[in-house]
């Protein structure tokens, strides 16, 4: 995954700096193809360096221990470098910590990617309300491994309105153009209006444009308003 967004970021720069160049030879439709290029790039590099961040550090000794007070300074010096979200390790019965709140009075054994988390796989592009912040958020998080059983896990609930906007700020779109991403149940994962975040059947934009993340599974779509 390091590799693949690597190479993804390096092309992120010469894509979105044409996505506003719209001259005289450039078609509306042609501007949506490489904006929703750059959009798919930027995402998934946000979402993957998440995934990468909480894979690695499962692997510290500070995590390794179970320990909450053990790692959560680690925790804490990563939550400040990484878009906005609640960070937070879970125990085996489903009561968790976070940076923000420490040890919870909340349970996730109730969630659908939980059973996966304990059975050692990762999980990434689940959408939830979160239990801790009340934000509608994606999960990324990955299974804490010791000794060939699973202690725990290690994710990132990544609040979806902050990445919408950031992914707006990032791609300076102008003001009639949209965007947004669906799942595989249409659930709205990300769109440039946040409050439609986790509705269902939005609006097709015109002249959309349409491509699937490699990462999330999930398809992106940029156009104009009617």
């Amino acid at each position: 995954m390091k590799r693949v967004l690597g190479i993804v970021g390096a092309c992120l720069v010469p894509i979105v700096a044409m996505i506003g160049c719209v001259g005289k030879e450039v078609t509306p439709k042609m501007n949506t193809e490489m904006g929703v290029s750059a959009l798919v790039a930027l995402a998934d590099t946000h979402i993957g360096n998440c995934v990468d961040s909480m894979e690695i550090l499962a692997m510290t000794q500070e995590v390794q221990s179970g320990d909450w007070e053990e790692m959560v300074s680690l925790l804490t010096q990563v939550d400040q470098t990484q878009i906005p979200g609640a960070r937070w390790f879970v125990l085996p019965d489903g009561s968790y910590y976070t940076v923000e709140l420490g040890k919870t009075d909340k349970n996730l054994s109730d969630r659908a990617y939980f059973p996966r988390l304990m059975a050692g796989n990762t999980v990434l592009g689940d959408l939830v309300v979160s239990k801790s912040t009340g934000e509608k958020s994606l999960i990324a998080a990955v299974p804490v491994i010791r000794e060939g059983e699973v202690i725990g896990g290690l994710g990132t609930s990544i609040f979806l309105s902050d990445l919408s906007s950031i992914l707006s700020q990032e791609l300076k779109l102008s003001n009639d153009m949209i965007f947004y991403a669906v799942n595989e149940e249409n659930e709205v994962a990300l769109h440039s209006n946040v409050a439609v975040i986790l509705e269902g059947n939005p609006d097709l934009p015109k002249d959309a444009v349409f491509e699937t993340s490699p990462l999330t599974g999930w398809q992106f779509v940029m156009g104009f308003q009617d």
